[in-house]
């Protein structure tokens, strides 16, 4: 008799689990969704970031400004070298004023993929104390110095393109072409290529429709091989 109650007993509490478990369903009830850390940031990975700078600007400056200088004739070196520090400047303001908008940002409809919106255009809700993720979770860096290092690619980037049409350009036509190209081709493609969800979206389970349409490709250019050298290499190569 004892055991039959006992028997009984196991029955009614499997029943009454299994009730609690369709009840769930029905009601559309689901586990938590999965949280990430929160972001924290090392004094020395933002010091790195800003000796990064520092050295691709050097590259520019004068290194490859100095560099195409001596593939021109005599006469023409300090052009060359006044047009690559003028790309330079040119591209940090465009940079600043949209570029990092329209690079780092999430894009509209179904031009999502290809480039990003206007969320901080004129760095619209940068602040000092802005955090952006890196590669691994939960480390992150100041936005600002994210958005300088970003800059100085964009800039040099811009002024290896002129590479192969030195000497064969008004300097007018250098201005407009930097302001051109660095917006209609750099932005886009790097949009294309380093905008995603970061590690905490993934981790997350966010959608990944929006991101770059060359990540979503399985795209990873860690060190700018397509965005920089080929994208430059192209471009230079068209314009001669």
């Amino acid at each position: 008799m004892k055991k039959t109650a006992m028997t009984l007993g196991r029955g009614a509490l499997m029943g009454l689990g299994a009730m609690a478990l369709l009840t769930d369903m029905a009601f559309g009830q689901t586990a938590p969704a999965p949280t990430a850390p929160a972001l924290a940031f090392n004094k020395g990975d933002d010091a790195w970031m800003l000796i990064s700078s520092a050295l691709v600007l050097l590259m520019t400056i004068p290194g490859l400004a100095l560099f195409y200088g001596g593939m021109v004739r005599t006469k023409n070196m300090l052009s060359m070298i006044t047009q690559v520090t003028v790309i330079f400047c040119v591209v940090c303001v465009v940079w600043f004023l949209w570029g990092y908008s329209l690079t780092f940002t999430e894009g509209f409809g179904v031009l999502a993929p290809f480039v990003g919106g206007f969320s901080k255009l004129f760095l619209a809700g940068v602040k000092v104390d802005s955090m952006v993720e890196t590669y691994s979770l939960g480390v992150g860096l100041h936005e600002l110095i994210y958005i300088c290092f970003q800059m100085t690619f964009a800039a040099i980037t811009t002024a290896l393109a002129i590479g192969g049409f030195a000497e064969r350009a008004k300097f007018s036509a250098i201005v407009l072409f930097a302001i051109l190209w660095s917006t209609l081709v750099y932005f886009p493609v790097a949009h294309m290529v380093w905008f995603w969800p970061g590690p905490t979206g993934i981790a997350t389970g966010v959608s990944t429709e929006t991101a770059g349409f060359a990540w979503q490709m399985g795209a990873l250019d860690f060190a700018g091989g397509t965005v920089v050298h080929i994208n430059a290499g192209v471009a230079g190569f068209v314009g001669a």
